[in-house]
């Protein structure tokens, strides 16, 4: 038995187009808010502490 060419066309559209939607729906659901939320502000942390943060933590290690 052998299958068309649209047959198998056809198949392969309904497969991407469940992944895909799976895809949407991983990306946009309320668990993963918060990852991707960490995710975009990893870039600040590297950031030198300014003056008044360096003397502040200063004067913290101190007390």
């Amino acid at each position: 038995m052998t299958m068309e060419f649209s047959t198998v066309h056809s198949i392969l559209t309904v497969i991407l187009f469940v992944g895909f939607v799976g895809l949407i729906i991983w990306a946009y659901g309320k668990g993963r808010k918060k990852d991707f939320d960490e995710a975009a502000n990893l870039v600040f942390d590297d950031e030198p502490e300014s003056k008044s943060e360096q003397k502040q933590k200063q004067e913290s290690d101190h007390e």
